[in-house]
């Protein structure tokens, strides 16, 4: 027996050794575990010291409004004294109630989580700290393993030592996800159209109640799990005493207001902001891009853009009334009573907007002269007569022009459902004043650019850009017409011929397979069909008479007009005959445009800028773009041309621009059967294009010329920009002089009437020599100086 309890001592006293040998170096090899592991987690931390966040592209007009930002997750930076108390109190309720007392970890909630969970035979509660959390948002993957857990604790004790409580909060409050974006500012435009330190106490709750699944529980995914998470946070508030019973029912009974802080120049600026979006992802990545925080400075200028793109909508909406009304998106079906069924009306007005300038879907229920009755859902609106008659109405398929309506049944039906614009509430006739409206079918674009310098001050491809990207500015190539004529009559006049230049305007009749028509017999005209006989080179242009203009790209040949396009920055492919004098090759507004530049500045090419200046989120400049003028023509010609289409606004086809009271230079442009319709003009410090045509090429009318479908939206968006500008003039070089001529064309004497009398402009040495009698005094007393060359003030 006594033997027996010797041995048991022994084996007790080798069992302790064993526990004490194994216990040090289980402890030895823990402690070089965590020491190796330690060495593999980040010593300074500086990701957190500064923080690389992902922020978005934020791009800037030339004045430095925001314009735009790009992103897949929006941020917002902002320090922790825009936090409201409460939203800090109901992070530190929901997520860590020992927040303010740990040193990175919570012993006591970690081990009431491990309990918890062993009763639960399954994973039910977490104890990861907002440290910790911090430090797995920051460093650290989304992994769920030990391992991970390991460093997340390690790195929570280092972040407790190298940060203060308010710190870490800034930090996790700036990086988390919400579901709409990332960090609470964002989230709070998102979801709410507020700042932060705007947020009420429910608002509060209800973002930091997101926090465990932001996607599942988004109030705009699911707003009832939205609200039972708010109401939750709200519970442990009162339960942690930061608020009392009455603001937690009080905040409970709150709705869930939802808004968003609208742009309402987004929708002007989209068509630009996309081309630039298209040339920084080419240049940076989408990675650099959407989460680099880029700053980008535009040459845009937000209020010409907002005009450009206002102008273009209410010009194109203008041409869709002319070429008539298209009618009803859809007819309702009568029941047996004759009536319309309620469900039918709700089926399509129920997500209408009754605010006042809202478009809006309505059921027409009755048609009649001085008013029409249109159901909009819970409200009645009325179509009057007298805006109802401005429309006009086409068959289908004709493309002759419409003709207006005498009768309201002639475009509307009872059943008809229409689009209306809410114009007025009417207390007389309990309801809405309303305008028929109608989705354009046709289309435009603007393009607005500093002569000097190539900045694109403004560009709108499109009537709406959420009904297509497709930007009309610079990717459609339509036939310019004769909006080309001028850099035709330019490459004359560097060929020898003046502004005096006799051309003929008679019928011209060309062979199919001739030298310069190459698919069929060509018998050109003008416009009109009118017939001027010989008229001056300056007569030709300002009347856009194509006869003589195909007379001159005859004589020079079509190869020199190509070349000469080249020099003007005209890509374009052009055909090797005569029709290119009618400008029967496809170019972009911005190549027509651009080349126009070139006499609005004297003479010299800039490139299009669209981006002035681009910086990393520190501040460094990774491009910046100026202004790079090349010499491609001489100012003499640059000016005679900007002479001859100043008399294109005074006497021409671009008499409409004469609208904006001041010296404008311009010239309109119009192809077959009015498919396209072109205005470019300038003023010395601005010049801006207008296009108007279908995507799919059809005539839009037989009137539709470039006068009456571009031009007004020329005069309208130079209207309202040209205020804040000095009114200047061209400046005539001194390599231009203007001389006295007679109407038959040779220089004028002293004994010429002055009703016979006129002044041109020529490129010294090519004006028309005085003849030495005409020199003679008109009495033949005495001999008088020969006619002098007069200079006059434009």
């Amino acid at each position: 027996m006594k033997a027996a309890f010797k041995l048991i001592l022994r084996l007790i006293k080798w069992l302790i050794m064993i526990v004490i040998v194994v216990g040090i170096g289980a402890g030895s090899y823990a402690g070089y575990f965590l020491y190796q592991l330690n060495k593999e987690l980040p010593q300074d931390l500086n990701e957190l010291h500064q923080p690389n966040y992902a922020l978005p592209t934020v791009v800037y007009d030339r004045h430095g409004n925001q314009i735009e930002e790009m992103f897949i997750h929006r941020r917002i930076v902002v320090p922790f004294e825009n936090f409201p108390p409460h939203m800090i109190q109901a992070l530190i309720a929901s997520e860590d109630t020992r927040y303010f007392y740990h040193f990175g970890i919570d012993p006591v909630r970690m081990l009431k989580a491990f309990w918890v969970n062993v009763k639960a035979k399954r994973f039910v509660e977490g104890a990861s700290t907002l440290t910790q959390q911090t430090a797995r948002l920051f460093l650290l993957t989304k992994e769920k393993k030990l391992i991970r857990k390991l460093k997340e604790i390690l790195l929570a004790l280092r972040i407790e030592r190298q940060f203060t409580k308010d710190e870490i909060l800034t930090l996790y409050l700036n990086k988390v996800f919400l579901g709409n974006a990332e960090g609470v500012e964002a989230s709070a435009q998102g979801y709410f159209g507020k700042h932060t330190e705007e947020l009420s106490l429910s608002e509060s709750a209800l973002l930091v109640g997101l926090l465990p699944a932001p996607s599942l529980y988004s109030p705009l995914v699911n707003p009832a799990l939205a609200r039972e998470r708010r109401d939750l946070v709200l519970r442990r508030m009162f339960e942690e005493g930061f608020i009392t019973r009455e603001e937690r029912d009080a905040s409970t009974r709150e709705p869930i207001r939802l808004s968003k802080i609208y742009d309402s120049a987004s929708g002007a600026t989209a068509y630009y902001v996309e081309h630039v979006r298209k040339y920084l992802i080419n240049k940076f990545g989408s990675e650099t891009l959407y989460k680099g925080g880029l700053q980008v400075h535009l040459a845009m200028d937000l209020e010409y853009q907002l005009y450009a793109h206002e102008a273009l909508q209410r010009g194109i909406l203008d041409l869709s009334k002319r070429q008539g009304y298209r009618g009803a998106k859809e007819r309702l079906k009568l029941n047996a009573q004759g009536e319309l069924s309620q469900r039918d009306i709700h089926r399509f007005t129920h997500k209408n907007q009754l605010i006042l300038g809202n478009v809006v879907q309505g059921i027409v229920t009755r048609v009649d002269k001085p008013f029409t009755r249109v159901s909009l859902g819970q409200e009645e609106g009325w179509l009057e007569w007298r805006h109802l008659r401005k429309w006009k109405v086409r068959k289908p398929g004709q493309h002759k022009n419409a003709i207006f309506i005498k009768k309201p049944s002639q475009i509307l039906k009872v059943g008809d459902v229409v689009q209306v614009k809410l114009v007025d509430w009417d207390p007389s006739l309990s309801g809405f004043r309303l305008t028929l409206h109608q989705e354009p079918a046709v289309n435009g674009a603007v393009l607005s650019v500093d002569p000097n310098t190539g900045y694109v001050l403004a560009m709108s491809g499109g009537y709406q850009y959420e009904q297509s990207e497709f930007n009309r500015a610079i990717q459609a190539k339509r036939q310019p017409g004769s909006a080309f004529k001028p850099i035709v009559y330019a490459a004359a006049l560097d060929a020898g011929y003046t502004l005096a230049s006799v051309l003929v305007d008679s019928p011209r009749y060309y062979q199919a397979n001739s030298k310069n028509i190459e698919e069929e017999a060509w018998t050109p005209k003008n416009y009109g069909n009118k017939l001027l006989g010989n008229v001056s080179l300056r007569t030709a242009l300002v009347k856009s008479l194509n006869l003589p203009t195909i007379g001159l790209v005859e004589d020079l040949g079509p190869k020199r007009i190509i070349a000469y396009s080249r020099k003007l920055g005209i890509s374009a492919e052009m055909e090797n005959n005569l029709t290119i004098a009618l400008g029967s090759f496809s170019a972009t507004l911005e190549d027509m445009v651009m080349a126009f530049n070139v006499f609005a500045n004297q003479g010299s090419l800039v490139e299009p800028i669209y981006i002035t200046r681009i910086e990393n989120r520190d501040g460094k400049v990774l491009e910046e773009n100026t202004p790079v003028k090349k010499r491609v023509i001489s100012q003499e010609t640059a000016f005679l041309i900007t002479e001859m289409m100043r008399d294109v606004v005074r006497s021409g086809t671009g008499q409409i621009a004469k609208r904006i009271e001041r010296p404008s230079a311009g010239k309109t442009g119009t192809t077959n059967n009015s498919v396209d319709a072109w205005y470019i003009g300038y003023i010395p410090q601005l010049l801006t294009g207008v296009y108007a045509g279908f995507d799919q090429p059809t005539p839009m009318g037989k009137r539709e010329t470039g006068a009456k479908a571009a031009a007004p939206v020329w005069v309208d968006f130079m209207k309202s920009v040209i205020g804040n500008l000095p009114t200047k003039r061209f400046v005539q070089p001194q390599g231009v002089a203007t001389v006295k001529l007679h109407k038959s064309g040779r220089r004028a004497g002293p004994c010429d009437s002055e009703k016979n009398i006129y002044f041109e402009k020529f490129k010294r040495g090519t004006e028309p020599l005085a003849s030495s009698s005409l020199a003679i005094n008109c009495n033949s007393k005495k001999e008088t100086p020969a006619s002098t060359t007069t200079e006059l003030e434009l």
